[in-house]
């Protein structure tokens, strides 16, 4: 069983790693996934073992606040505002208390008695410490379960601080001596800087979770239910599978699920990370998180609530956030014993001091500067706010990272091994030419081939069952070999349909030199009966339109890329053509590609597979990082550790990027919040008093403030909005050879790009110049070209209504 909770009161990476300790000595707990900046802890157990109760007072005890996470009870902002309102009355004292220990040594007007100003700074001192409380309790309870803090070393140095005043002060009353300075304002200076500091730093952790956070507000809270044709308002939980929902425009889908009625422009950016809207209509999908700009639709939903597109990706997302890189374990392991190794560090400064200066302020001064300076924040918050901002900043460009792990190892990548069908191509064959041998009516072979690729998913089974239609004839003994074909008995004939590998080379090569196969990277399907080749069916599988500058972007960061196919050489070699790779494997079975991968792996290389199928799983596994095509088959998406939403293998390229700009973040972050440890605490004990340069404990703090700021400021620069690309000039097109064509059907700036990319394609073309307003082209080039062109833009859908 996986459960959710929520945990406040966590500041910095010890805090997780005491939560995570705590919970996995319960027995019956299996993991535990404690995120620092969404303030959950998500844990797997055993509900025979263990309970809810058990794991939320085992956090309880530890000083932490843990509950049953809920989105209505659970809001990150809970302990920002608290920390704002505890840092502003803590300001309301604090001034009158700086005052008076400042208003001596600049001539202000105070109380000539020392006695009186004392009393009034002590008084104004435990107000504040009282306000702050919650650092001495986390303190004191972290030193019992023997897990020092950051909480442990701020209460430490103020209560240091205030209990030496307090001796002071009694002393004076006691008129033993008369003490020229106490320590109540830095006391109570250290817990409210460090209260302010905490406030900056749970803002900037909040900004850095918002691409998260984000995603659950998406989800519209009502949707419209149809019910025997009349529209109900219900809410999106209480819809079902089965439902007929309606989506309008300006609504997001609460549910996946396919078009039923209507048509609209649909914008997936959320999801999927592209920009341009897209045009669906009856027969395709609809998945949750995507918005109607125009139009409306009616889908039937096939996937709700949890088990619906959006859900599963936010649930990723989140997890991905949560995860421990690499690249952390050591940061994890100098903050475990940072406090001691401190608070040893500020006694022997104490010790020292006493030693060289004999003056009790002077060394009481460094030694609370020393503690109060130490920053295990930083060194906490170093990977984890990276890793967040990284996730969520790929999540917005459609790739999704399971882990943290995938987030570092992407950028070791140097050999990209692709798989061709739904990767490459659009993964949707389609018939194009059919070649009858027999002297019979082609309905009954089309019924034979319906038939036998019924039970079936195979992309290519697809094409064939669309382009023969239905079929009630009944197979027995089915059987389905993966890569090769399917086989079965109807009426006591055998039959198979499939690749090369199920008729004889012989007979294969010569019905092939009869006909007349067109397309030369054509897939050819053979149907044979009692092994003899009855009809050959030709399918083609477009390339994506992304596809030629997404490899050339591999091939511009100097990585290697493979191409993989089960297609046979010609096809194979016309694609590899197509996109510009030189390497590529053809006839390949789902074991070839575990073997292939196996084998670039042992060649030295960082492989990342991508891939989309059932077949791909093996080797996706394999893999250094496994990349799967959000369009693919669930089989491969769990096998990946990088899922592609968009199902564009353009993600790979950017996958690669964010994975080298998250590393160079974590990496300074982790540099400085070292370095900053290193020079601040020697300078805080006084190393630098010869050159007149040393800091107070209020100095101090507000610098192991602004420590744990910087670094998560610095990872926040990873959620920043890339830079637009200068649009590009407008093509000057020459009036003399130019042909207007008025085309019906486009809709938005993704119909125009379609439209505008296919008749740029045609060898001869010049220029192009699509305007949705007037649904017109302009075209540079010779006019006998029109027919072809035509011929294109109609292959898309839409409707040419004139060419001038």
């Amino acid at each position: 069983m996986k459960q959710i909770f929520s945990v406040s009161g966590m500041t910095c990476a010890v805090c997780v790693s005491t939560v995570e300790k705590a919970v996995k000595k319960l027995n019956g707990v299996k993991t535990v996934l404690v995120s620092l900046v969404e303030k959950q802890m998500t844990v797997e157990f055993d509900p025979q073992l263990t309970d809810q109760n058990q794991i939320i007072i085992a956090v309880n005890k530890l000083g932490y606040k843990a509950d049953i996470y809920s989105e209505q009870k659970s809001s990150v902002y809970k302990d920002a505002n608290l920390l704002r309102n505890r840092f502003f009355i803590s300001l309301l004292f604090l001034l009158p208390l700086t005052y008076l220990c400042v208003a001596k040594t600049l001539s202000l007007p105070i109380f000539n008695n020392d006695r009186i100003n004392f009393s009034i700074s002590f008084v104004l001192a435990l107000i504040i410490l009282i306000i702050n409380k919650r650092f001495f309790i986390n303190g004191v309870k972290a030193i019992k379960n023997k897990s020092p803090n950051m909480d442990t070393l701020v209460s430490l140095g103020s209560a240091s601080a205030f209990i030496f005043s307090v001796i002071e002060t009694i002393l004076l009353f006691a008129g033993v001596k008369t003490p020229t300075h106490t320590f109540f304002d830095s006391s109570a200076m250290v817990v409210s800087l460090v209260t302010l500091g905490k406030w900056l730093e749970e803002l900037s952790k909040i900004k850095t979770g918002d691409a998260l956070s984000a995603l659950g507000k998406m989800m519209p809270k009502y949707s419209t239910l149809i019910v025997d044709g009349k529209e109900h308002s219900v809410l999106s939980t209480e819809i079902a599978v089965g439902d007929l929902v309606m989506v309008k425009a300006g609504e997001c889908s609460a549910v996946d699920g396919e078009i039923v009625e209507g048509k609209a422009s649909v914008d997936k950016s959320a999801i999927t990370g592209e920009s341009m809207p897209i045009y669906l209509s009856v027969g395709e999908r609809l998945i949750s998180g995507s918005i109607v700009k125009e139009g409306y639709l009616i889908i039937r939903a096939d996937k709700v609530g949890e088990q619906t597109l959006f859900s599963q990706i936010e649930q990723m997302v989140k997890t991905a956030g949560a995860t421990k890189a690499p690249i952390q374990k050591f940061a994890d392991k100098v903050a475990g014993v940072f406090v001691p190794i401190v608070s040893v560090l500020a006694v022997i400064t104490f010790v020292v001091w006493m030693l060289v200066s004999n003056d009790l302020y002077k060394a009481f001064n460094y030694a609370i500067s020393v503690l109060v300076i130490s920053c295990p924040c930083a060194l906490g918050l170093a990977t984890p706010v990276a890793v967040t901002c990284a996730v969520g900043k790929s999540a917005n460009q459609g790739i999704l990272f399971k882990d943290a792990e995938a987030l570092q190892f992407a950028k070791k990548v140097n050999c990209v091994l692709l798989d061709k069908t739904a990767t490459l191509t659009v993964g949707k064959p389609q018939v194009n030419q059919f070649f009858n041998l027999l002297d019979c009516d082609q309905t009954e072979i089309f019924e034979i081939a319906s038939a036998l690729e019924r039970a079936s998913s195979h992309p290519l089974a697809q094409a064939i069952k669309d382009f023969c239609g239905e079929s009630s004839i009944t197979v027995n003994n089915f059987v389905n070999e993966i890569g090769v074909g399917v086989y079965g008995e109807i009426d006591g004939v055998s039959y198979s349909l499939g690749n090369k590998s199920i008729v004889n080379e012989n007979a294969r090569i010569r019905t092939e030199k009869f006909l007349d196969i067109k397309e030369e990277n054509a897939t050819i399907l053979y149907l044979t009966k009692n092994d003899r080749i009855i009809a050959v069916f030709t399918l083609v599988d477009k390339l994506k339109e992304d596809s030629v500058s997404a490899v050339s972007a591999l091939k511009e960061k100097g990585i290697k890329v493979v191409i993989i196919t089960g297609d046979n050489f010609q096809t194979a070699k016309s694609i590899a053509e197509q996109v510009g790779v030189s390497e590529y494997y053809h006839s390949v079975l789902p074991q070839d590609k575990y073997q292939i991968v196996e084998r670039y792996k042992n060649q030295g290389y960082f492989v990342a597979m991508v891939g989309d199928g059932i077949n791909d799983s093996p080797a996706l596994k394999l893999a250094d990082l496994g990349v799967a095509m959000g369009t693919g088959t669930d089989v491969a998406i769990s096998s990946a550790q990088v899922v592609l939403a968009n199902g564009s293998v353009n993600g790979v390229a950017k996958t690669i990027e964010i994975s080298k700009r998250a590393l160079k973040i974590i990496k300074q972050n982790l540099f400085w919040a070292f370095f900053y440890n290193v020079i601040a605490i020697p300078i805080a004990g006084g190393a630098l008093a010869f050159a007149s340069i040393s800091l107070t404990p209020a100095l101090a703090s507000g610098c192991m403030c602004l420590s744990s700021l910087f670094v998560v400021s610095n990872a926040l620069r990873i959620s920043a909005k890339d830079k637009p690309n200068k649009p590009n000039k407008k093509v000057k097109l020459n009036g003399e050879n130019l042909v207007r064509i008025k085309i019906e059907g486009m809709m938005c700036m993704h119909c125009v790009a379609k439209v505008k990319q296919a008749i740029e394609s045609v060898e001869g073309v010049k220029g192009v110049e699509v305007i949705l307003k007037k649904n017109l082209a302009k075209v540079d080039c010779d006019k006998t070209l029109s027919s072809v062109i035509v011929e294109r833009i109609e292959q898309l859908g839409y409707k040419v209504l004139s060419v001038k």
